[in-house]
């Protein structure tokens, strides 16, 4: 398989269509509509980083990691484990209506930051260390963006985070905290629309259970996708020092 090209087609590429709608949809209210979220959410999100890398693996991995075709199967192994996971708690939470949305919002994120962890452990890359806190906060962020210009920016910001040896470069506090600060803002998007769409399980349930699920899953593909790019890239500098 031809990676680069795979790397250069995911940079040109789109979010699926209601993955697009987490950005587009949200975007014109701004921090509006993320202040509709609870800070406690947000927080969640934030503690999730951490906790994902305890909780148990969603795919429990056999293959070696020094091949990255191996490697890459693994990965999508994880991706539609997530999805099928998460698509089943947000069609369970459209059938509830707004009283079972709360639970529903963190444990679409949850299984977010397991995919994320688990594509890295894919590619042989454990997760540990603030740089690697920092890293994942990064794809979470990516996997939710839609502008062209700001999602070609966040790139360009993720791959600067790479090391020649494919470690990530160590980032000082005064560089980690803006770029959570933005990444939270988009995050709390993502939460904000999730709640928008109880309205539609709160008045139709099953209507509700319908989006919920599709939404759910396609979210996490979004987010599969973007932990598979920015995990290869590393494998990819690492694999060019290597040969040099």
């Amino acid at each position: 398989m031809d990676w680069q090209r795979d790397q250069q087609k995911y940079k040109t590429s789109k979010p699926s269509m209601l993955g697009r709608g987490i950005e587009r949809l949200t975007h014109p209210f701004g921090k509006a509509l993320a202040s509709v979220v609870p800070k406690s959410l947000v927080e969640a999100v934030l503690t999730g980083l951490d906790r994902a890398v305890g909780a148990k693996q969603l795919v429990n991995f056999t293959h070696d990691t020094a091949d990255l075709q191996a490697a890459h199967d693994a990965a999508s192994s994880v991706v539609r484990t997530a999805r099928a996971v998460s698509a089943s708690t947000g069609a369970a939470a459209g059938l509830g209506g707004a009283l079972s949305m709360g639970a529903d919002i963190p444990a679409t994120m949850a299984i977010a930051l397991r995919t994320i962890r688990d594509t890295g452990r894919a590619y042989g890359f454990a997760g540990e260390g603030p740089s690697e806190k920092l890293f994942r906060l990064q794809i979470l962020e990516l996997a939710a963006l839609d502008d062209p210009d700001l999602r070609a920016e966040r790139i360009a910001a993720l791959e600067a985070g790479i090391g020649a040896d494919g470690d990530l470069i160590h980032a000082g506090q005064e560089h980690i905290t803006p770029v959570v600060d933005q990444a939270v803002e988009r995050i709390s998007r993502a939460l904000a629309f999730a709640t928008m769409r109880s309205r539609a399980g709160m008045l139709v349930p099953i209507a509700g259970s319908l989006v919920g699920g599709i939404v759910n899953s396609s979210f996490q593909n979004d987010v599969g996708k973007a932990a598979r790019f920015a995990f290869l890239a590393r494998r990819l500098k690492e694999a060019e020092r290597g040969a040099g």
